[in-house]
């Protein structure tokens, strides 16, 4: 009889093993793509990711930093990843451009509330304002985004155009080492590499963000095809209840969210620097500000980035967010 118990007890927990490995191995892994700069929740949540509750139970992370954005868009058309966060302006050219894609949140803004990315030239150089650009080399993190329409805005602002300046594409992580060598003249810089340049160079702010474009952006946005949403809907909704509570965690304790970083090798970046720097504005609600994307597509027409309307209204799905 007790011999009979004891085998009958070895099947039960054999059974709940496998029955534990089993529900394991089909927990959804979501391929993730992200940037260098303006995502430290995203950055949060995957250098931490039992900073929520859903981690490992309802989905994993398989996260691939890209230093371009091209490169990151075109992995996500290729459907090599998932989701991804992006460029806000990069999204509305490319759905006017018929590239499918949703966006389910906000990660970032460019706001008065917060840093804006920010032209910066050699404190040693002639560069002292927008018109002093002509005839430069300035650089910016790929045509058609976000810094290409802001370049393009304070061109225009000032009186002159794009064929007044020489457009180079530099990634962000670059771009200092850039204008320190005199590949550029003026480059484009978010945080936290305008923090890091700032400490490393004398320089000169030459204009921001928002000198061209007075109201706020969705800067970065997270970003998912319809079909997999759809598909992957519980892991969807749980990564983004993680993430809600990565920003949270980001705004309520900015120097011990951004020490982990940097612990963890997410940030390389002097700690003095990093945690004190100026950040951008962060919703915790995460939440899609449809008015300003719609701004932002009327100023990218204008402009002459995009050709066709993109349906704003069909283009952002906040379903997948926390009620």
């Amino acid at each position: 009889m007790f011999e009979h118990s004891k085998r009958y007890g070895a099947l039960v927990l054999l059974g709940l093993m496998l029955s534990s490995a089993s529900a394991a191995a089909q927990v959804p892994t979501v391929r993730f793509g992200y940037g260098g700069a303006a995502e430290e929740p995203i950055w949060l949540l995957i250098a931490k990711p039992d900073i929520g509750k859903n981690y490992g139970k309802l989905y994993t992370l398989d996260a691939t930093r890209f230093q371009a954005s091209d490169k990151r868009a075109q992995a996500f058309e290729a459907n090599a990843l998932d989701l991804a966060s992006s460029s806000a302006n990069g999204v509305l050219f490319a759905a006017a451009e018929g590239v499918s894609a949703k966006i389910i949140a906000s990660l970032s803004r460019e706001s008065s509330r917060g840093f804006s990315t920010t032209f910066y030239a050699k404190a040693t150089a002639p560069i002292k304002s927008v018109k002093d650009m002509k005839g430069k080399v300035v650089g910016i993190n790929g045509f058609s985004t976000s810094g290409h329409l802001w370049l393009r805005a304070a061109l225009e602002k000032d009186g002159l155009t794009e064929a007044d300046v020489t457009i180079a594409p530099v990634p962000f992580p670059a771009m200092g080492e850039a204008l320190a060598a005199g590949k550029i003249d003026v480059g484009q810089f978010p945080q936290p590499f305008a923090a890091l340049l700032e400490n490393d160079m004398k320089v000169t702010k030459i204009f921001d963000a928002k000198y061209g474009v007075p109201f706020d952006e969705e800067l970065i946005v997270v970003i998912g095809k319809d079909e997999y949403l759809k598909k992957n809907a519980v892991a969807v909704r749980a990564m983004l209840e993680d993430l809600h509570d990565a920003v949270r965690f980001y705004q309520e304790k900015p120097a011990e969210a951004r020490k982990i970083l940097i612990d963890l090798k997410m940030v390389r970046v002097t700690p003095d620097i990093y945690i004190n720097m100026k950040d951008y504005y962060h919703d915790v609600s995460m939440r899609v500000d449809e008015e300003a994307l719609a701004k932002m597509q009327d100023f990218q027409m204008k402009a002459g980035f995009q050709k066709k309307a993109a349906d704003i209204r069909s283009l952002v799905d906040l379903s997948y967010l926390p009620k």
